[in-house]
């Protein structure tokens, strides 16, 4: 690890699942087109990428914000996450580049590494098993276990303190919005890695174009 490496300054490194470890924003979006045509609702993209790196209940109220209808969200999201859940388990999970690079490269400087996202833990749990990727991560937290999401830093924090870390310790590696700004409402060095939705970012935050550029940070 070179003097400049910014891992100098880190003992934990946080990553979010959807978008930033497998490329599963696409297929998520896809799913949910056919959802609301099914129920004869508008397709808003508008509304898709406000949901995202959101739990349950914020994209309940989100929902209901963009959507005059009678239909409940929380049917749509079981339907939504039944047939997420079939696609991944029968076409497998598609792996984000430099992925396994990035977890080889932090479990070399034996740095902690937890994973934080708003999926469900069975989900989360799946995709790793499937992927072979349970081992790398020493701690895994979903967003059925807090009551705020993202931006909202309660899922972030809870990392830094299972590992009785100070947040300036730790980096988050997010490609939504709202984790960009949970890891900065957190303290934490943020590290952008843009997937389906663009957006400008504070200047402290760091841009990446892919996970491969984490060996270089």
């Amino acid at each position: 690890m070179g003097k400049d490496s910014i891992f100098n300054q880190i003992d934990l490194i946080i990553f979010d699942m959807d978008g930033l470890m497998f490329d599963t924003e696409v297929l998520a979006e896809k799913i949910w087109a056919k959802i609301l045509a099914s129920h004869s609702l508008v397709f808003n993209k508008e509304f898709l990428d406000s949901i995202k790196g959101r739990n349950i209940a914020d994209s309940k109220v989100l929902f209901e914000k963009y959507y005059d209808t009678n239909i409940s969200f929380l049917d749509l999201k079981e339907e939504r996450n039944e047939m997420l859940e079939y696609e991944l388990r029968h076409n497998g999970v598609p792996i984000k580049k430099g992925l396994i690079e990035a977890l080889n490269y932090l479990k070399s400087l034996n740095k902690k590494i937890a994973l934080a996202s708003s999926s469900s833990k069975q989900l989360i749990l799946d995709n790793l098993k499937d992927t072979n990727l349970t081992a790398y991560f020493d701690y895994i937290v979903s967003g059925e276990d807090f009551k705020q999401s993202k931006p909202n830093p309660e899922i972030f924090l809870n990392c830094s303190k299972h590992f009785n870390l100070q947040p300036e310790r730790c980096l988050v590696l997010e490609d939504s919005k709202s984790g960009i700004e949970a890891a900065i409402n957190a303290n934490m060095q943020a590290v952008w890695v843009p997937d389906l939705v663009r957006f400008d970012i504070p200047s402290k935050v760091i841009k990446i174009k892919d996970l491969t550029e984490v060996l270089t940070l």
